[in-house]
Order: C-alpha cells, then structure tokens, then sequence
C-alpha cells in the first residue's frame, strides 16, 4: 500500500494546522510533567511536511527549555519513507534559532517500525496520521470509503485492521518511550454520535459520498476499469474513543505490560476554516479551490495508485466544480479525538 501525502500538504491543510493547536495545552501539560534530565528526546510521529506543527515545537521547546535549562533538547520528525522528508528537514530547522537550541533530526522510516533506541524518548506526538491502514483489509466493492460504505462485512474487517495497527503502534511507542515520559496523539476519529472527518451528521454533505459518486461515474463512463474502481478506497479508519482507549484499559496488552497509561482524553470539534471563510466573505472560488485542495491532500494517492495522474486529476477538477455549484452544501468539520499518556514502570 502507498500512503503519500501531496507535495506542499502543510499549505493545504488548514484544518490539521487548527486541530493541533487544539492540542497544544495537553503538549505544554506533558512537558511540565517531565523530571528534570540532562537531555530530553521529543519526536512527532506522522509529521508529513512538518509545517502544521511548527507552531506546537515552539512552544514545546520554549517551555521544557524554560523549565530545564540546562538539558539539551532533541527534536526528531518522523513520517513514511515515501514522505518529502527534505521539507520535513526545513521545517524542523526552523527551530534551531530557539533558545533552546535544539539538535534536530528526521526519521526516514515508518512509524509502524521502531523509530529510535528504547526507552530514550520524553515526549512523544502525533497528529492527524495514525488513522492510515498498515495494510488492505481486503476489498471494499461498493465504495471508497468503509464508514460510508454501510458494508458491515467491510466495517468488521477495516475495524479489526485497524484495532491491530493501533494495539501495536501503542506498543512501538510504549518501547520508545523512558519511564515517566509522555505521549499525547490527536487522531482523526469518530465520535459517540458516528460523526467523522466528512460527515457532520448531514448538516452539509458527506464528502466521502461525493468522493465516491464521482470515482463511480468514473467507471460507469469507462474511465477507469471496474478492477481500477475497487482497489480506489481510501485505506484510514476513524476509531471510536473507546478503540482508542481499549489497548489502554486491557492489562494483557503489549503497550500495558510495557507501562503505557492512560492519562486523560477527550473529544475535540474543528470547524471547517475553508467554509468559515466563505461564511464571511462570499469568495466561491477561493472556497471551491481551498476545500478541494484540502481534501485532495489526503486523498489524491489512493486514486492515483489505482488509476494514475490523469483519472485522479479528474475527480478533483469536478469535486471543486460541485464545491462552486453549491458553497452552502459543503464544509469539512473536523472530529478529533486526543489521548494522554504516560509510561510508568512496569
């Protein structure tokens, strides 16, 4: 499976940009935490370009500086090997001007392998990544996406992919991670209520639908094939709060036996920026083209690796007219779902 976010993705996604800051309390609240050391590790998990966080890293890297002076500070940003880790690497030298002076570093592999040495890390993050499918649950025949599928075979096999992913990305981390540090992840998910990233409960539409609509015609009209049409699923999964937390609340887990606790969590709403905007301004264009443009950051790989450039070209050339034909039918609310945790000793 390629996961691949699109060249620039940080300029694109304004949303992931606000759910971060979102969290920014929770990431002070860790570092407060920590024990005083000579030098202290930080990594961000899933970084892609790194440019939705550098807002975050400052002020991380201010406050431990500023309670620790004399440690020295690492800061390590870690995606996919497919990733523009050159922007990852610029974005990450932004921070070495701090005070703080940090060494920063980019982690060119996955993070469903082991990142770096156990039990070295302080503080951990990651935002807006961890929903990716390490592999296909098998195919998903009559949509794009599984939770808008209504296929309940699909939905068990995606959710127990996913829980598997998840139960050992806790348990990569719970390694890594020193006793007493800690772990705050910001993860797309889905609330009590079954909303999702896309899905408002039908206050505008479900872009997974339109999504879906569009790659449908696609093969209707003979554009792509029907084999082109059903390996065009979007491989993420928005877990509930309770999956989130079951590998935490499950004393035979690999990460609960490693030490890995639940410290706090909480469900968190974002409001689509793009069609806040619009609200205010009236701009369609600058509205079509912003929200097709996020959406495609995250999307465009998994058509393009089922049908190429130019069939992938064609869903969002028309997904952006559909925004401009109807601005009041759209919006892209985020549901996030964030999770404290600690390592203690086990």
């Amino acid at each position: 499976m390629a996961i691949a976010m699109t060249t620039g993705y940080s300029a694109q996604t304004e949303g992931a940009l606000l759910c971060i800051d979102a969290a920014s309390d929770w990431a002070l609240t860790c570092v407060d935490q920590l024990a005083a050391s000579d030098s202290h590790v930080l990594i961000d998990y899933g970084a892609a370009d790194g440019g939705t966080a550098v807002g975050l890293w400052s002020k991380v890297l201010d406050r431990l500086h500023a309670n620790q002076p004399q440690a020295h500070l690492t800061l390590i940003g870690n995606d996919l090997p497919s990733n523009d880790n050159v922007a990852l690497a610029e974005n990450l030298a932004q921070q070495i001007p701090r005070k703080a002076k940090p060494t920063v570093l980019v982690s060119a592999r996955s993070f469903y392998e082991p990142s770096v040495a156990p039990g070295t890390v302080s503080f951990g993050f990651s935002a807006t990544a961890m929903h990716w499918l390490s592999q296909s649950p098998g195919p998903l025949n009559s949509h794009t996406h599984v939770l808008a599928s209504g296929d309940a075979d699909a939905l068990e096999r995606f959710t127990t992919q996913a829980m598997k992913d998840w139960n050992y990305i806790l348990e990569l981390r719970s390694r890594e991670l020193k006793v007493g540090g800690r772990l705050l992840t910001v993860n797309l998910s889905r609330d009590n209520d079954g909303l999702y990233l896309g899905h408002n409960g039908g206050k505008t539409r479900n872009v997974h639908d339109q999504l879906h609509q569009i790659w449908r015609r696609l093969a209707d009209e003979g554009v792509i094939s029907e084999e082109q049409y059903q390996q065009g699923t979007v491989l993420n999964f928005y877990k509930s709060p309770e999956e989130f937390m079951a590998p935490l609340k499950d004393d035979t887990s690999a990460a609960y036996r490693n030490g890995l606790r639940l410290v706090d969590e909480r469900t968190v709403y974002v409001t689509c920026p793009y069609r806040r905007r619009w609200n205010e301004n009236g701009d369609t264009a600058a509205f079509a083209d912003g929200l097709m443009a996020t959406i495609r950051s995250w999307s465009r790989h998994s058509f393009v690796s089922a049908a190429g450039e130019a069939a992938a070209d064609r869903v969002y050339d028309e997904l952006r007219q559909r925004i401009a034909d109807a601005p009041s039918e759209w919006s892209l609310d985020y549901v996030e779902h964030h999770q404290m945790m600690e390592k203690v000793a086990s």
